[in-house]
């Protein structure tokens, strides 16, 4: 049995779902693959202890559902009201389970068409059309495939002896086994000291290693670094409690007469090279991406220790064409430098794909939101997008709001463009005019400088070009209150850097 889309979507988690919600919208045919009998499966699963780690800020003090988004990390996008993930967990850190109990429920109420039990077993071209086989005898054909699969596979270092580990994948919430026992878990992220947590209370040591130290979120603004809802095991490290946190790697691990494991580490800091026995050991090293479905002569470039696809400024596949990826495995571009790999950099990041998907359909460009033809129009739709947008708030750095000079001496409004799609499309080439983005960077003048905390705290920048070349930036001042509903009192002159541009 066979079936023609324009485009086919493998994956049926957040990416894929709110990919499917836009193009639904567009009136793209279209039809979503999930291999599991319930969207976003994953979560059914992950974390294996049952907590999130994406913020979900109830009470904001706001009424506009589009701020609010600004704190609510879990909510797909869509224009109703009276919708949202709020609805079913009101805790700060949310369960996995309320998550996969949402998204059923918004794929059952924008009807979107997703095939479940749908497991793809190969994917070829023919005739410049991607042909999906599944499973369940069932082909569908596509001018566009889009892989929304995410990184679902537990990574395995390369270590003699892992496969006497335990994987990730495997543990429970029932850490009975572990009693009195000394474990090692591999890796340093947020699953490794997740895991290290829910051991504290019946191992007799636990100790996490890898090769670098772990860095904390609150430090580098990537959400997918340490969190502090997973850091209540280094107070046990620091203050001397049996456990340990180890720089360093694994030549080996070998298992003994008694049950135990031998393992052979080398140190980072010095060298020095130590063997120490373990009950048990938990591989707890990330996710990467599974190609497997992909025939021999159409599997994507990789990047990033071949853990992710290599990707162009439009997320399609540098060696593949009208292979597009959506969601997790969307990082290239942005590798540990926004929140793409969450449901809130997700969500926003498939809206934007979608209008890349319909405007390569359609033979077009990106279109404008909106022409400014005044300019103190332009600094209260510059003022606008600083109060409320969310795509720049949560993608910063890497999204820009584009203000467009155009031959009329109007601004044409660009929402929402990738910073490597503003960098290479032909549209804005030798481009003048404004750019908002929301970052943690300090300004370039040392003058300002001091205006701003060393930390370096979110906040709006607005870029001048002219003729391509950015010729000033200002950055507004930071808000106490991470809301900038007060313009005035933290303008720092962009509105006067704004009014008195390029307008006549």
């Amino acid at each position: 049995m066979e079936s023609t889309h324009q485009v086919v979507i493998i994956g049926a988690g957040p990416a894929g779902m709110q990919l499917s919600y836009f193009l639904n919208k567009a009136g793209v045919s279209h039809v979503v693959l999930e291999r599991a009998d319930i969207p976003g499966s994953f979560f059914a699963t992950y974390p294996v202890h049952r907590k999130l780690i994406s913020i979900n800020k109830v009470h904001t003090g706001f009424d506009d559902k589009t701020k609010n988004l600004r704190w609510d990390w879990n909510s797909l996008l869509n224009d109703d009201d009276d919708f949202s993930f709020k609805d079913f967990d009101q805790s700060y850190y949310p369960s996995s389970d309320k998550l996969v109990e949402y998204m059923a429920q918004f794929a059952t109420r924008y009807e979107l068409p997703i095939q479940f039990n749908t497991h793809v077993d190969s994917i070829t071209k023919a005739n410049s059309q991607f042909v999906i086989s599944c499973r369940s005898n069932k082909t569908y054909n596509a001018n566009i495939l889009v892989d929304a699969t995410g990184i679902g596979e537990l990574n395995v270092p390369n270590i003699d002896g892992i496969e006497h580990v335990i994987p990730y994948t495997e543990m429970s919430n029932d850490v009975s086994q572990f009693k009195n026992k000394r474990i090692l878990i591999l890796g340093k992220g947020n699953s490794a000291f997740e895991t290290a947590d829910s051991l504290m209370e019946v191992s007799a040591n636990t100790h996490v290693i890898s090769p670098k130290d772990f860095n904390f979120a609150w430090v580098s603004h990537y959400p997918g670094h340490l969190r502090s809802v997973n850091q209540g095991f280094l107070d046990t490290f620091f203050l001397k409690q049996q456990n340990a946190i180890l720089n360093g790697t694994i030549a080996s691990i070998k298992p003994t007469d008694q049950g135990k494991y031998l393992v052979d580490m080398i140190f980072s800091e010095d060298g020095e090279r130590e063997i120490n026995t373990y009950d048990h050991i938990v591989n707890c090293s990330g996710f990467k991406c599974n190609f497997d479905h992909y025939s021999a002569d159409l599997k994507p470039d990789l990047c990033l220790m071949n853990k992710f696809p290599k990707l162009n400024h439009q997320w399609q596949s540098t060696n593949i064409d009208n292979l597009f990826f959506c969601g997790a495995n969307m990082q290239c571009n942005d590798y540990k430098d926004s929140s793409t790999p969450f449901v809130h950099g997700i969500r926003h990041n498939a809206q934007t794909l979608a209008e890349i998907l319909v405007n390569k359909l359609q033979n077009r460009t990106w279109q404008a939101k909106k022409i400014i033809t005044e300019k103190t129009d332009l600094y209260d739709a510059i003022s606008e997008q600083i109060r409320r947008a969310t795509t720049i708030w949560f993608l910063f750095g890497n999204v820009y709001d584009v203000y467009a000079l155009d031959t009329k001496n109007n601004f044409q409004f660009y929402e929402s463009i990738p910073k490597l799609a503003f960098e290479h499309d032909e549209l804005f080439q030798n481009f003048s005019g404004y750019t908002l983005e929301f970052s943690y960077k300090l300004p370039k003048d040392e003058n300002e400088k001091p205006k701003f905390s060393t930390h370096g705290f979110l906040h709006p920048i607005i870029m001048k070009y002219q003729d391509g070349e950015c010729i000033n930036e200002i950055h507004m001042l930071e808000d106490i209150y991470s809301e900038w509903e007060d313009l005035d009192k933290l303008d720092n002159g962009i509105k006067e850097f704004i009014i008195s541009g390029y307008f006549s």
